[in-house]
């Protein structure tokens, strides 16, 4: 008897695909195939035993996935079928994952939701109702439960694979090149992937990835491509916008599916520039919330690399949560602000610590020039995590609606008291900055190394004028003149020391990775020294603003030809104050 078939002995044991999922074969009477095989439609396999417990080995390293004579990212795929596509690898870093797998999206149940966690226990380890689809309740602890579905009602398998095949095309043969320069230098300080099991599937075929996450890994590596001498001196080029086409098609097409990998490709393409009407921020903090990502997953029955990795997400989704007010103009939508009787908030994410980076090896830092150092961009990460919490609790207090609405709080308590508010946020600030590690210092970097703490004290500088800009917001024409004067030339000095910091920034400053904020964060500076020319009683003060702003606008123009944020900065400096020659004549026009 042929072993792809099933008899009478198999249908006491699972088969190949349900042992690898740990879940249970249900074979329907008269039926050769389980429900979950039928469902894929691939043919139940009896090939595999039990497998006995070993040390899964270590992933291969992105030089071992460029091509050669018998195997490559490209040629492998090629000769690949969608039996192996369905089937996964039987021994694979991805046993045991929620949300992670390729067919499969798995969705939190909420303890408001018509499921009860309680009622899941009672079902069957598949459920399928009449012209429903067949899905599979999983309890990771015992408070928390998630129902996993199939993609095959929600997606064409045929149009994930073409997708991939075009996203693939339209970069190859670089595609090996591009993946080393994303974990060279945008994961070493943006770690929302897994290396391992990135590695582990791309060894193998493309075709195991998501088409959003593998055409964000390369688009957002292209920026880098002097980095790479391949990519270099390559006489044509991947096309990036054709590259950012299919991914934001893809990107939309895989919102039907929500897993882990949408998040991290939502996130990655975010970091690039998009317009400021997007709706894809809410749209990731959605799928966050579907997979469960705002959760403490530390007693999860889940893989602790995992645990890790959820973690690191959880936290760049905060981040890009929190800075969406400063670029996009919105009320931040996680509430993480723990109420007045005490009570618990939504988000309910342990820190992330440095055991949460568990795939970084000895050797990680031994790879070459033109990176960034692992050791100081998962410093670097950290930090920024902290500073955001700060900036956070900054926004609710100074920019809420009842904050800033007329008659509310800012009204009320008037510059004194705003001033009361904004001191243990001050000091909690200047704290944060007496703490950051050596190796994070602004003059601190390393030969031949990118460095990581300039996108980190830039953010700390826009911290710091969001209070102060709070502050000169709450002056009046009846402010007392010492108050006033306290709060303006406090706001003064900042002002120098911003464009101070944008001036010092050098090469590996410049070059390395900055996210999402970064141009929103310096147009921010510009915006701070309108409103202190706007708001100027003596035209010698206003004229020394002007000046303030003169000089920013060279600085960005130095440094726009060779920096993406800078350039975007520059247009935001542009719209926000204008021509700069009007304002300068309207101030010595009105002295």
């Amino acid at each position: 008897m042929s072993a792809l078939r099933v008899s009478e002995h198999h249908l006491r044991r699972p088969c190949d695909r349900c042992r690898q999922r740990k879940s249970r074969c249900i074979k329907e009477p008269g039926k050769e195939n389980c429900a979950f095989c039928n469902l894929n439609n691939v043919t139940c396999t009896f090939l595999h035993g039990p497998r006995p417990r070993i040390k899964v080995r270590s992933p291969p390293s992105v030089t071992e996935t460029k091509p050669t004579r018998h195997s490559s990212p490209t040629s492998s795929t090629a000769g690949s079928n969608d039996e192996k596509d369905a089937a996964g690898p039987i021994n694979s870093r991805l046993e045991g994952t929620l949300g992670l797998e390729l067919h499969l999206h798995s969705e939190y149940v909420g303890p408001a939701s018509y499921h009860d966690p309680e009622l899941l226990d009672l079902r069957h380890s598949a459920v399928s109702f009449a012209e429903h689809e067949v899905f599979y309740p999983r309890r990771v602890n015992q408070s928390t439960a998630f129902i996993t579905y199939p993609d095959k009602k929600s997606a064409s398998e045929v149009q994930r694979i073409d997708d991939l095949d075009r996203i693939e095309g339209a970069i190859r043969p670089f595609g090996p090149p591009l993946v080393n320069l994303y974990f060279r230098i945008i994961h070493r300080t943006f770690p929302i992937l897994d290396k391992g099991v990135f590695l582990e599937k791309y060894a193998r075929s493309y075709r195991e990835f998501s088409p959003p996450l593998l055409a964000a890994v390369y688009l957002i590596a292209l920026d880098w491509k002097l980095f790479d001498r391949t990519l270099a001196t390559a006489p044509q080029p991947p096309n990036v916008d054709a590259l950012k086409d299919l991914s934001m098609r893809a990107m939309f097409d895989d919102l039907k599916r929500p897993k882990l990998s949408t998040l991290q490709a939502g996130l990655l393409l975010m970091q690039r520039i998009l317009p400021s009407h997007s709706t894809l921020p809410a749209q990731l903090l959605s799928i966050g919330q579907t997979v469960g990502i705002h959760l403490d997953c530390s007693d999860w029955k889940i893989p602790e690399w995992e645990k890790g990795l959820r973690r690191r997400l959880a936290w760049a989704l905060y981040m890009q949560d929190k800075w969406g007010v400063l670029v996009h103009g919105r009320p931040s939508l996680i509430n993480d602000q723990v109420g007045e009787d005490g009570g618990p908030s939504d988000w309910d994410v342990r820190d992330c610590t440095l055991e949460d980076f568990t795939e970084e090896g000895p050797g990680e830092n031994q790879s070459g020039d033109g990176e960034v150092d692992a050791a100081s961009g998962q410093a670097a990460f950290l930090q920024s995590i902290k500073l955001t919490k700060i900036y956070s609790r900054i926004i609710s207090t100074f920019y809420s609606v009842g904050a800033t609405k007329r008659g509310g709080l800012l009204d009320r308590i008037g510059p004194s008291g705003a001033m009361t508010l904004a001191k243990p946020l001050a000091i909690e600030l200047h704290e944060w900055h007496a703490a950051v590690p050596p190796s994070l210092r602004l003059e601190s970097s390393t030969s031949l190394r990118l460095s990581t703490s300039g996108a980190l004290h830039l953010s700390h500088m826009a911290v710091e004028l969001t209070i102060h800009r709070a502050l000169l917001r709450t002056l009046t024409t009846n402010t007392a003149p010492s108050l006033r004067s306290t709060i303006r030339t406090a706001a003064h000095a900042r002002l120098k020391s911003a464009i101070s910091l944008i001036e010092s920034f050098q090469p590996e400053h410049i070059q390395s990775f900055w996210g999402f904020a970064a141009a929103a964060q310096v147009a921010l500076v510009g915006t701070f020294a309108g409103l202190l020319w706007a708001t100027s009683a003596e035209m010698e003060e206003a004229t020394g603003y002007v000046e303030q702003l003169e000089k920013l606008r060279w600085i960005l123009q130095l440094r726009a030809p060779a920096v993406p944020f800078a350039r975007e900065a520059l247009r935001m400096l542009h719209e926000e104050v204008g021509d700069l020659a009007v304002v300068k004549a309207a101030t010595l026009q009105g002295s």
